[in-house]
Order: C-alpha cells, then sequence, then structure tokens
C-alpha cells in the first residue's frame, strides 16, 4: 500500500502505487473529507497508473461509491472525480464506482494520462 497525496490550489491529487487495496482507497478518502481543505476543492484525480497489484472489487467500489456519494451532500459545489489508469480490467470497477454519483452535481470521467485529466478538470 502506497499513496501520496498532494493538495493543489483547486483540488486533490491521490497517486497510487504498488499493491491497491479497499483500506487504502477508504483510508485517503476519510483523510480528505477531514481536512477543512475539502471544501474548496473543485476535483479529485485518483492516478494508478504506477499501480502493479489492485486489488479493488466490484463490491469494493460499490462501498467506496456510496461513501463518497454521501460527501457529495456535503456540498453544494460540482466536484470533478477523474481516475488515470490503462489498466483495462480496473475500467469496469470505477464504472461501478462512477454509478453511485448519477443524480448528483459530482462529474466522473476515466483517462489514461494525468495530463489529459488536468485538462479535464481545468476546463471548466
Amino acid at each position: 500500500m502506497a499513496c501520496k497525496i498532494i493538495w493543489e490550489k483547486n483540488g486533490i491529487l491521490f497517486k497510487h502505487s504498488g499493491t491497491v487495496t479497499d483500506q487504502e482507497a477508504r483510508s485517503m478518502n476519510d483523510i480528505m473529507y477531514g481536512d477543512k481543505r475539502f471544501e474548496t476543492i473543485k476535483y479529485q484525480i485518483s492516478d494508478y497508473t504506477e499501480v502493479t497489484n489492485n486489488l479493488l472489487t466490484h463490491t469494493d467500489a460499490k462501498i467506496i461509491g456510496t461513501l463518497d456519494r454521501t460527501s457529495s451532500n456535503w456540498t453544494s459545489k460540482r466536484m470533478r472525480i477523474v481516475v488515470v489508469t490503462k489498466d483495462e480490467k480496473f475500467v469496469p470497477i470505477i464504472k461501478t464506482y462512477f454509478k453511485e454519483f448519477v443524480g448528483t452535481l459530482w462529474e466522473c470521467k476515466i483517462f489514461e494520462t494525468l495530463e489529459m485529466a488536468y485538462e479535464w478538470v481545468k476546463s471548466v
């Protein structure tokens, strides 16, 4: 488990590497939601490009998505959520996670590169 959290002017970047577990993903969210800077951010980017062993499942994605959806009720602001990955097997799991945000002001996308992700989040 290795994840760096980088707070940026308008958002947050999670840089995952090595093995990713549901516990890591939930822990990172707890840190983000517990920080007062969460109230001011406009985007969240989770970069999985350096992950070598992704243990997140559809069930994990649904649970984490449900918890995150609850957090979307804490703010009336739009939020852009991005997952960066080239792992084709991970994409359906991400889509399971994204389904939890239907009907909220939070927009979600998948990109293959961090550059593409930043281009989208900054296009607001």
